[in-house]
This record gives C-alpha cells, sequence and structure tokens, in this order.
C-alpha cells in the first residue's frame, strides 16, 4: 500500500515538472535549453529525496577514477532499468548528458519525454531500420559536437530482466566515436533490475540499493582497432565491478 502511495507522488512529481517545463520554456526569461536543464536538476533531486525519505531507498555513487573529467567525453553504461537515466543525471548533475535512447520514451512518459525530444536527445527505433538507425545516430553524434554535449550509450540496447550483462553491440559506438574520438567515462550500474518495471517498483522500492560506480576514464580511441578494444575493455571493466558490487 504504502509503495502505492509513493508511486502515486512520484508520477505527481513527474506531471508537476513537466508543466513547469512547459510553462517555463515559454515564460522564463533564462535560455529554453538552460532552463530545460535547471528543472531537469530540481526534478531529479526531489524524486531521490522523496525515495530516500519515504522509502529507504539508497543511491551509492562510487568514483573509482577520483580525478576531474574531461570538459567532453563519452559515457558507456550497462542498462538496468528506466530509471538509469534519472541515476546518471543525479549522479553527473553538471554535465550536459545526451542519451541515446528507446523511440517509445519519445511520447507518454510525463517530464522524461519532453526533455528527451527538446534537449536533443537521439531516439532510436529499437526494430527499425538499421540503416535509418545509424543515420540518425551520426546526426546525434554531430549534434553533441556542435552543441558540446556528453553523449551516452547503453550498448546492450535494451534493459536487463535479471541483471546479468549482456551483450555489447559495437555498431553504435562504433558510429558515435568515427565523428568525434572522445575519452571514454565506463560507469557500472547495480540494483535497478530490482524496479525495472511499475508492477516492481511496487514489490521491490523498499530499501532498494543502487550502485553507480564509476569505473575508468579510457583514453579516446583513434582508428577502428583502438574502437573495439575500448568497446571490450569497457565490458570487461563492468562485468568485474558487477561481480564486486554483488560479492559486497
Amino acid at each position: 500500500m504504502i509503495n502505492a502511495l509513493i508511486l502515486i507522488a512520484l508520477i505527481f512529481v513527474f506531471v508537476q515538472y513537466d508543466i513547469l517545463l512547459r510553462l517555463g520554456r515559454v515564460l522564463s526569461r533564462e535560455a529554453p535549453m538552460a532552463y530545460s536543464e535547471l528543472i531537469q536538476k530540481r526534478a531529479v533531486e526531489h524524486i531521490f529525496s522523496l525515495l530516500k525519505s519515504y522509502r529507504g531507498f539508497r543511491l551509492e555513487v562510487d568514483d573509482r577514477v577520483g580525478e576531474a573529467f574531461p570538459e567532453r567525453f563519452l559515457l558507456v553504461a550497462n542498462h538496468q532499468s528506466l530509471a538509469d537515466i534519472p541515476v546518471l543525471w543525479q549522479m553527473l548533475p553538471d554535465k550536459h548528458l545526451r542519451f541515446v535512447a528507446k523511440k517509445e520514451l519519445g511520447g507518454g512518459v510525463p517530464l522524461v519525454s519532453h526533455l528527451l525530444r527538446f534537449q536533443g536527445h537521439a531516439l532510436i527505433k529499437r526494430r527499425g531500420d538499421p540503416t535509418q538507425a545509424m543515420r540518425a545516430l551520426m546526426r546525434f553524434a554531430r549534434r553533441c559536437k556542435a552543441q558540446g554535449f556528453c553523449p551516452v550509450i547503453f550498448p546492450e540496447g535494451t534493459r536487463t530482466r535479471t541483471g546479468e550483462l549482456g551483450t555489447f553491440h559495437t555498431g553504435g559506438l562504433r558510429r558515435l566515436l568515427s565523428v568525434e574520438s572522445l575519452p571514454i567515462v565506463v560507469v557500472a550500474l547495480e540494483g535497478g533490475f530490482r524496479i525495472r518495471s511499475l508492477k516492481s517498483v511496487i514489490q521491490s522500492l523498499k530499501g532498494t540499493r543502487y550502485q553507480a560506480r564509476i569505473v575508468a576514464l579510457l583514453p579516446a580511441p583513434q582508428g577502428k582497432a583502438e574502437i573495439l578494444e575500448s568497446i571490450e575493455r569497457s565490458r570487461s571493466l563492468i562485468e568485474a565491478a558487477l561481480a564486486e558490487m554483488r560479492a559486497d
């Protein structure tokens, strides 16, 4: 019962900030993009504060890099939950993250859908024409380069049901890095699969431990061979981090 009430409260928060975002784009004196990121930051802080206060939800961020990030980078992470996007927003609030996400998220989710469309994230059909998907990724990479954004990609392509790490698909990453060779920030996410759907949120939210570990900062790869090597290394680092977090 309490989880259901928290879920209703969360939906209200999303709707509230969605309305503020739409109104602010028209009425605010700030630049629309800056205003959207301000609303994003406040909404995410509100959501995680609500979860922590009433259900004991814990987001634990562990930075194993221990050095300042470059101004721009490509972030690679495993994918366990729809919450992965706000988790990464919360983890790196001052970075201009732009996600490669499935096209379905571009509609029907208060606040999130509006942010993804307005801020220039890549919305890709999961079962569409691969050629069109690659072209969309190229446009996305060029947009990130021109506007100073940090692209984020989940190479598994879909959320895991069990938390186990899936196959990394190299095509999207290779396209992004072919437009611009960026340093790669590798992040391991653990715990999100327990709240991957509305049903699981109601059943499993209480006391959920969601871990986000910044595992490594890899140098910008040069050429196809180095790109493939960086992708394989990213997967190995995430796999090792997940095993370590589960053993803790």
